[in-house]
């Protein structure tokens, strides 16, 4: 009785064992029928063809598969009139996994796919989160929207040089997954929003020279990733494409032909050591380089026009902001705020606003300077706790008077030129007054030259007078405050805002 027991033992086991395995030869929509309601495996192997009606009765009965390989396998396209599969969909192509396929099977670990696969569908594997291996792809075109989102034991994809596109979120929080090699993947134009996002075991990437987007957050949370080198054909980034990438220690983007740095690209990346910049670059979008603890130095292209808020906000180890090219009209909030490490700070003559607190917390800046005649026009909290009774401005000779007639920059310790102007013409010296749209300047001396600014601090006009009279046409200037900056010929300086009020 015995010796019949562990015989029929080992017969249930060989059984059970033989139960896990089920091959079948099929037909479009046939599969169901081929089963005969037996889903009692964990590997499955499909040859002959497939359609969505196939992966639509494997998505709701084998809840069990830890395997599936369709090698032998060509997949159909089908139209629904009477019935929506996987989502409600009526509509499938030819040779493409269907959206949603193996969704949230959490058992699944590995899939071999058909050769002639030139689409991976929306969400087809999201949510396998024991899958390890996929092969089979090597024609595969485009993988779609969440595709893989979720599958946190993939540890290597191969990515074939057929695939154009990779959809958003297509392998987002991979979190196992260690490279991802694009090089040869020249058709690849574009990789979409957080595509690679939160995969925090991710420190080699290679894009291909294909790429021409990259979508926003694409490779955000790969706090693992080190070194990135952008190709030369990406023109259009969203946001905060590497934000959070807390080991990144150097960026290449110099080949880029993009406009602006997006906002927040770099955000968050504190290791971030050596950044190149395209020579391309009009704009620092908002908080580009946001809390980048270890940036000692920026070289921005000599065509940046403006620097968006929070841009270098947080970047403590910048030695100093005189990295700023002439050309740049305009400096956001927080722009720069506690940036401790600073020593000096060059304002460029084209500036002509900086926002609220720009510079608030720069407690080690000693200095600051300028070439523009005009003050630039200021935020709120410009200079902001940074004890600037204690610092010096520099600004041209001319100016010095100007400077110290307008707030906060009234406020610095010291402001001088090469050599500071001390005295100023007596107020009753000159008058002004409007002859229509003509602005007319007399004065009881002899005066060498005439500024007209806008509140802005353009110069609009600059007149040489005849002896003690001068006069300007202002029917061109926009606006009717303007400020006028007389100089005689002993060198004197005044400064006076008119308005102009025609009757």
């Amino acid at each position: 009785m015995k010796k019949i027991a562990i015989l029929l033992s080992i017969l249930s086991l060989a059984f059970v064992s033989q139960a896990q395995t089920k091959t079948v030869d099929i037909t479009a929509g046939t599969l169901e029928n081929a089963l005969s309601g037996d889903y009692a495996f964990t590997d499955l192997v499909v040859s002959g063809t497939m359609d969505v009606r196939d992966f639509a009765c494997i998505n709701e009965n084998a809840i069990t598969l830890t395997s599936i390989d369709l090698s032998g396998c060509a997949i159909a396209a089908y139209d629904s009139r009477d019935e929506q599969y996987l989502g409600y969909r009526t509509h499938f192509d030819s040779n493409a996994i269907p959206p949603s396929a193996f969704f949230g099977f959490t058992k699944l670990e590995r899939v071999v796919l058909p050769a002639s696969i030139t689409v991976i569908g929306d969400g087809a594997f999201a949510g396998c989160d024991k899958l390890t291996t996929v092969t089979g792809n090597d024609a595969v075109e485009v993988i779609g929207d969440y595709a893989f989102s979720g599958c946190t034991a993939l540890e290597e994809i191969a990515l074939p040089n057929t695939l154009k596109r990779i959809g958003d979120y297509a392998f987002d929080k991979c979190k196992a997954l260690t490279s991802v090699d694009m090089s040869d993947c020249d058709r690849l134009a574009y990789i979409g929003k957080r595509a690679f996002a939160q995969n925090t075991s991710l420190s080699t990437v290679k894009l291909s020279n294909g790429v021409k987007t990259l979508g926003e957050a694409a490779f955000a949370g790969c706090s693992m990733l080190q070194n990135v080198t952008m190709p030369a054909g990406v023109s259009d980034c969203g946001i905060g494409v590497f934000a959070g990438c807390s080991m990144l220690s150097s960026a290449d983007i110099s080949q880029c032909t993009l406009d602006t740095l997006p906002a927040w690209t770099f955000s968050g990346c504190s290791e971030l050591g050596e950044v190149l910049l395209p020579e391309s670059l009009s704009a620092i979008g908002e908080g580009a380089f946001y809390y980048c603890l270890a940036l000692p130095s920026v070289n921005l292209p000599l065509g940046i026009e403006y620097l968006d808020s929070f841009a270098f906000a947080g970047c403590r180890a910048l030695q100093s902001i005189d990295f700023m090219p002439e050309g740049l009209e305009s400096i956001g909030r927080y722009t720069f705020y506690q940036n401790i490490s600073v020593d000096s700070v060059t304002i460029p003559a084209t500036t002509s606003y900086i926002g609220d607190h720009a510079f608030d917390g720069c407690v080690n800046a000693a200095t600051f300077s300028t070439e523009r005649e005009m003050p630039a026009e200021l935020g709120e909290l410009v200079f902001a706790n940074m004890n600037v009774e204690e610092k010096t401005l520099s600004v041209p000779t001319e100016s010095v008077v100007i400077y110290e007639a307008t707030a906060q920059w009234q406020d610095f310790g010291e402001i001088n030129g090469a050599t500071a102007v001390e005295e100023v013409v007596a107020d009753n010296a000159f008058k002004v007054m409007f002859e229509q749209y003509n602005l007319v300047v007399t004065s009881t001396q002899d005066m060498t030259e005439v500024r007209m600014y806008d509140t802005a601090g353009i110069l609009l006009a600059r007149v040489s007078p005849n002896a003690c009279r001068a006069m300007i046409d202002t029917r061109s200037f926009v606006g009717n405050i303007f400020l006028l900056q007389v100089t005689t010929a002993d060198g004197l300086q005044a400064v006076t805002k008119v308005a102009r009020v025609i009757r």
